[in-house]
């Protein structure tokens, strides 16, 4: 709610598709609001896998404000999204309790960046082949129905006759009634 947005600098992301990131890395920093932001998928990992030396690094202070300094040594401060609709509101949460010391940085950290065990291009593949299955199930199963439908005999048809209680071939008036 006081995100709104990734926090990455120029990322729109809406908060409710992105990540929960702790910025002083879990288990060592709490899981408090004021050590919490949100990222998108992408900026969470590139956080998370390109840190430490030639990496980026972010701090976060307690009214949400988060420094971001980039590998080439420049930094960037991001304001939470929720200062545009409610500049009133005091998102202020307190200083990060302290909590362990944090994990020594290893210079391969970024080789453990997790892989895709398939390509984009066959996710998609299967996705479009288990929705094509799904709808050449839902096309049988309407045929299968409306088959019963055309095997059925058909109604019998209203006999006007029946309705006037006349006798068939009887010869039948087309004046109007007299009133």
């Amino acid at each position: 709610m006081r995100d709104l947005t990734c926090r990455f600098p120029g990322c729109d992301q809406p908060a409710e598709f992105c990540d929960v990131d702790h910025t002083i890395p879990y288990p060592v920093g709490p899981t408090h609001s004021s050590n919490l932001k949100c990222l998108c998928r992408k900026h969470h990992l590139l956080k998370t896998f390109w840190t430490g030396t030639g990496g980026w690094a972010d701090q976060q202070l307690p009214d949400g404000t988060v420094i971001w300094t980039a590998p080439t040594g420049r930094t960037c401060k991001t304001l939470p999204g929720s200062r545009l609709f409610f500049p009133g509101w005091n998102t202020t949460t307190g200083e990060v309790p302290k909590a362990g010391t944090p994990a020594a940085q290893t210079p391969s950290r970024g080789l453990m960046m997790p892989k895709r065990r398939h390509t984009r291009a066959a996710d998609r593949a299967r996705r479009v082949s288990d929705e094509r299955a799904l709808n050449a199930a839902q096309i049988a199963q309407s045929a299968a129905n409306n088959s019963v439908e055309r095997n059925k005999p058909p109604p019998p048809p209203d006999d006007p006759c029946d309705i006037w209680d006349v006798e068939p071939g009887a010869d039948i008036d087309e004046d109007p009634p007299p009133f």
